[in-house]
């Protein structure tokens, strides 16, 4: 979807949403105290530690960790990316999602309709192309080309292989307007104004979104033409770094899939799940990208990327590697296959089976065997300038990685690669350092603004407890920080507002990780006693603003002279001691 979700609009979303019925349509749910409880669906569990808060419009697993709101919960349990997600909550709230375009908003009335205009063009356009590959008399050359390269009928109709005629005009008059078929990329404008088809002669691959809209094609040519291959330009309902070829199929397999190989043609694709290897996506003439690694990692644990063994293969390889630096976390793995010289996925399937081409799978190479080997190659590590040049190539990319046991083990490794027991770039421990304010441990005593912050994000009606004044002392004391004042602002711009649109709020701000832990942390506090507890936390909070500001006055004072404010400002604070 081209443009930008007004944030006001999910808000608003999330909060027409029951998260207890979204999730108990999915997963049973069952009545404990004033909460539902389940199984968690996020990891294996035989005691229930899934809870879902219908007061609080937030689900939280005591088990895993797994913790959000109602779009949270659709991107993790049915995989949809965060606009599908609210695609989906829209359609069931029975609404048209609205898109911000750069400079000026688009009305709501107008953007659902054309870009679900765009969708069922360019189905009928799939299924026309289908057609024709059984229909036209040229149907039969592609047909002759497919079974050449061993595709099946059965596996074809899986992938909806089509065909496009040859000639200028082929597609038929009541696909769509030709408007709607120069916006889907399907036709191209002349200069005399006139439009033709952009695909001809041509066998047809339809690429479908993971909820299974065509979103575009691939067009191989028959023949000696050019290009040999060609896809749809990118549109409203397509971007092609974003998308990914058959892992629409490969999610309609396999709900689960443990890991997922990438590979660079659409037939390597339908070759390897003919002959039974059904985890397998491409990429669409485009260089592995950030959000296809993030879209990836969504869905598995482990990606193995499969490239040529030639010049381009590793240039391919390496741009992959780069992209997947940031997703690096603990638990995930990154491979890379490369083959035989002359051999793609598609040949060396068929010649070779599934049970070798799964061997070759598993033996692939770990991103920290295959960083390190291709640096080694590029650079002399027998002379000074060599290390030293490995060092320079090497430090911005491992700067990509998160924090984290596996980048200091990196580093370590680059170290030893380097003949140095350390390497001065700047890696950060990965120990826990104690940090004052909100971000204390568990282990020690809770800080009165870490519960007061805390139970104000779980129960925001508690703000009716903060007056102007108390305000002004809050958002003093954050001493720079922001936090507290978004909250105080945003729970005064929405009164109702429940911690599932709070979170939303905060999503992709400096301050979402601090908002989720301080959601789920538990303060062990009765419902009955929460509202004396804020009470409580709010009168020590503002007792020591009070205490630091009296002392901030006391120091000044003794180098420099007080404003008249200041000093009513100190008698007043010395007053109420």
């Amino acid at each position: 979807m081209a443009g930008k979700i007004p944030r006001a609009f999910i808000e608003d979303l999330v909060a027409r949403i029951d998260l207890v019925d979204l999730i108990d349509a999915r997963i049973p749910l069952k009545r404990s105290g004033a909460n539902y409880s389940a199984r968690c669906p996020f990891h294996s569990e035989k005691t229930p530690s899934f809870s879902v808060s219908r007061e609080k419009q937030f689900y939280h697993c005591f088990g895993c960790g797994a913790h959000g709101n109602a779009i949270n919960f659709l991107m993790e349990y049915d995989r949809l990316s965060f606009v599908e997600a609210v695609e989906w909550l829209a359609d069931s709230a029975g609404l048209s999602v609205p898109v911000e375009s750069e400079g000026r908003g688009v009305r709501q009335e107008e953007q659902g309709p054309a870009l679900q205009g765009l969708y069922e063009v360019q189905e009928k356009a799939a299924r026309f192309y289908a057609a024709q590959l059984r229909a036209h008399p040229g149907g039969e050359r592609a047909v002759a080309y497919l079974k050449e390269r061993g595709l099946e009928g059965e596996t074809a109709r899986r992938f909806l292989v089509g065909y496009a005629p040859p000639g200028w005009r082929s597609l038929p008059e009541n696909l769509g307007s030709p408007e709607q078929l120069l916006a889907a990329g399907l036709a191209i404008r002349n200069e005399q104004g006139g439009i033709y088809d952009r695909f001809r002669d041509r066998i047809m691959f339809p690429i479908r979104d993971r909820r299974g809209r065509v979103i575009a094609f691939g067009g191989r040519v028959l023949g000696e033409g050019t290009p040999k291959y060609l896809n749809s330009p990118e549109t409203a309902v397509f971007v092609k770094h974003r998308e990914l070829y058959g892992l629409h199929e490969l999610l309609a397999a396999l709900r689960k899939p443990e890991r997922i190989l990438v590979a660079e043609g659409y037939m390597d694709v339908i070759s390897l799940a003919q002959a039974g290897v059904i985890n397998a996506v491409a990429t669409l003439g485009t260089a592995t990208s950030a959000e296809h690694v993030k879209t990836l990692f969504r869905f598995c644990r482990e990606v193995i990327f499969c490239f040529d063994g030639d010049r381009a293969g590793h240039s391919a390889a390496w741009k992959a590697l780069d992209a997947s630096l940031p997703a690096m976390r603990e638990g995930r793995s990154v491979r890379f296959l490369m083959l035989p010289d002359g051999q793609d996925p598609d040949s060396l399937v068929q010649a070779e089976g599934k049970a070798e081409f799964e061997r070759r799978m598993d033996a692939a190479a770990p991103l920290s065997d295959y960083f390190f080997a291709q640096l080694a190659e590029r650079h002399e590590l027998g002379a000074m300038e060599g290390r030293a040049a490995l060092i320079g190539e090497a430090k911005p990319l491992l700067e990509k990685l998160p924090e984290s046991v596996y980048r200091d083990m990196m580093y370590e490794r680059l170290g030893d690669l380097a003949g140095r027991s350390q390497v001065p770039i700047g890696s950060k421990s990965t120990k826990l350092e104690r940090k004052p304010g909100l971000g204390r441990t568990e282990r020690t005593r809770p800080s009165a603004l870490r519960v007061l912050v805390a139970l104000l994000l779980q129960r925001p009606s508690l703000v009716s407890q903060i007056d102007d004044p108390a305000r002004t002392s809050l958002v003093r004391l954050e001493k720079g920080g922001t936090l507290i004042s978004k909250l105080l602002a945003l729970i005064n711009e929405k009164p109702d507002i429940t911690a599932g649109g709070i979170v939303e709020r905060f999503r992709g701000d400096a301050e979402e990780n601090q908002v989720k832990a301080l959601l789920v942390w538990d303060a062990m506090i009765p419902p009955e006693g929460v509202e004396a507890e804020f009470g409580d936390a709010l009168r020590k909070v503002l007792k020591q603003e009070q205490k630091d500001r009296l002392d901030a006055l006391l120091s000044k004072v003794e180098q420099t002279k007080l404003s008249a404010e200041e000093l009513e400002e100190m008698k007043a604070l010395l007053a109420d001691r």
